[in-house]
């Protein structure tokens, strides 16, 4: 161990003492001071790191390709660290790894406690949203809008720029290719920015379920299909399979979500035959697949699709609708069979509807 000479010891001493007078600790308090209190003082005094966790609010925005210098100014900027060069040798020493995003930090932190804040992902400040199976492209906007405050109405005027988020040609709208999940977006995300990474996300469920892109738009209208229809996980099958079978003999798909989605909120009456063939959603008139989604089809959806169980059923109905019980059937005339009980229990719930 290297031992302190005598006169560098006495240098050192006077140092501290210095200190000690200038705190107004005279007299016999500088006699009793011994020199390890003394070191402890002198360090407090020049540290270039504040103690602890820190006080106060502040938030630090951190934008992709910030390197450690950058980043150490911008916390030295907002008075989160006390010194840029002890703060960036500790980012040197650790390889740091920054995440971009907004992060909510406090005024005077450690160097410790600053880089503990921006070396995790998860203390990025962001919008969480979670969005169902099933929903459609206008609930998709109100539900972002909700969470991230951005207007509904920046949504849809984004979303009408298919070539901006890579969608096949034969699609008319955004609608289906908005992945339905959970979401982190940063809080400094735009309406675009957001939409992208859902529809980003949809290509990758179709490239990860083996979907060859010249297939997307015809998987995920049957899809969506099967979304809004199937209740339980295994009817999911089943009804692929209803759909399939109909297609492969040239049957109508007859499927009520179809119409809703074209003529929500009007009166079938109010609209003419000519009209729906035109519209090409109604699949009671019109032959084969509708002109695309009608919904945002989830994973269980897709896969279904794509692997249909095995069997030779042509109609279903759902004659619990609060269970989701679902009957197959092979005839009409037992399929008709099983309506009897969706009807009976319809009139004995008549106040249950299904959102």
């Amino acid at each position: 161990m290297r031992r302190i000479s005598s006169s560098r010891r006495r240098r050192i001493f006077l140092t501290f003492s210095a200190i000690v007078l200038s705190l107004g600790l005279v007299g016999t308090a500088v006699v009793a001071l011994n020199y390890d209190s003394l070191r402890a003082q002198y360090l407090k005094l020049t540290t270039l790191d504040f103690e602890g966790p820190g006080e106060g609010e502040v938030v630090v925005r951190i934008e992709s390709g910030d390197d450690g210098l950058l980043v150490t100014q911008k916390l030295l900027d907002a008075g989160v660290i006390r010194d840029f060069d002890s703060f960036y040798r500790l980012l040197i020493d650790n390889n740091a790894v920054f995440y971009p995003g907004s992060f909510m930090m406090k005024l005077r932190m450690s160097n410790k406690a600053a880089y503990e804040v921006l070396s995790s992902a998860s203390n990025a400040m962001t919008y969480k949203v979670t969005i169902p199976e099933g929903f459609r492209a206008v609930q998709i906007f109100e539900e972002l809008s909700q969470i991230t405050g951005i207007p509904s109405a920046e949504f849809r005027s984004v979303a009408e720029d298919l070539s901006g988020f890579g969608i096949p040609d034969e699609a008319k709208t955004i609608e289906g290719y908005l992945f339905p999940a959970t979401y982190s977006f940063d809080t400094q995300a735009t309406a675009k920015d957001i939409l992208g990474a859902m529809v980003s996300r949809m290509k990758q469920e179709l490239e990860r379920q083996g979907v060859e892109q010249k297939n997307w738009h015809s998987t995920l209208t049957l899809a969506s299909i099967v979304q809004r229809e199937a209740k339980l996980e295994p009817d999911f099958y089943k009804v692929s399979r209803v759909f399939a079978n109909r297609i492969e003999i040239g049957m109508k798909l007859e499927t009520d979500p179809t119409i809703t989605y074209s003529y929500s909120g009007k009166d079938m009456s109010e609209v003419s035959r000519a009209e729906q063939i035109k519209h090409g959603y109604n699949t009671y008139i019109i032959e084969g697949l509708p002109p695309g989604p009608i919904a945002s089809p989830g994973a269980l959806a897709l896969e279904a699709t794509l692997n249909p169980v095995d069997g030779d059923w042509l109609f279903f109905v759902t004659i619990n609708l609060e269970s989701g019980e679902t009957k197959f059937s092979r005839t009409l005339a037992e399929h008709e069979s099983y309506v009897v009980f969706l009807r009976q229990w319809e009139r004995e719930n008549p106040n249950w509807y299904d959102d």
